[in-house]
């Protein structure tokens, strides 16, 4: 009788604990799916209407840790990378606030900064940049979530560079051709369409 309730004991852990397991969710490369790559070859140009904020790092800042924040589906700020501070970098910031005094921060190599803005910061207080690249960018439809493998159609995961965990892009977003996603309200709101 012993063995019997060891037995069911521990099967019941084993059945309780793979049940509390989470799987997680793997991020999925979207530039190694070809149908999704050939979306682009007719996609559409945008160029970011909205200022970025730009500067160089201060000092102390250096070889420091340096989280990025974004809003939750609350609104809330939350906790997206957190990268850490080199001089080869230039601290990026959009101009509203995530919530309250949160910003959205990120770093961005010096080289990438100056190709995409034409020129750098020259100080450590944050001063407006207009974009100068351009991005194309394809809607995020039910098909494309399909091929991302999401599960609830409504969301995927997609492999970023700066962060392991991928990022999280939504339906009606977009995928731009830099390797990102851009949520539908952040397209409406910063990017505009550039004409042929």
């Amino acid at each position: 009788m012993k063995n019997v309730l060891l037995a069911t004991t521990f099967a019941s852990l084993l059945s309780v604990s793979s049940f509390d397991v989470s799987a997680e969710i793997a991020p999925v490369s979207f530039q190694d799916i070809p149908e999704v790559m050939t979306e682009f070859d007719t996609a559409k140009e945008f160029r970011k209407k909205a200022l970025t904020y730009g500067r160089l790092p201060h000092r102390s800042e250096i070889d420091r840790v340096f989280p990025t924040y974004v809003a939750d589906d609350n609104g809330k700020p939350k906790l997206e990378t957190e990268n850490v501070v080199s001089a080869d970098v230039v601290i990026a910031r959009n101009p509203e606030p995530v919530s309250g005094a949160v910003f959205n921060e990120w770093l961005v190599p010096k080289e990438k900064w100056e190709d995409t803005y034409g020129e750098l910061p020259q100080f450590v207080e944050f001063a407006p940049f207009k974009r100068v690249k351009t991005i194309k960018a394809i809607p995020i439809t039910d098909e494309v979530l399909t091929l991302l493998g999401s599960e609830d159609g409504e969301t995927a995961v997609i492999a970023v560079e700066w962060n392991d965990q991928g990022m999280t892009v939504y339906k009606d977003g977009y995928l731009a051709d830099g390797g990102y996603g851009i949520a539908p309200e952040e397209m409406a709101k910063t990017y505009e369409e550039v004409e042929p």
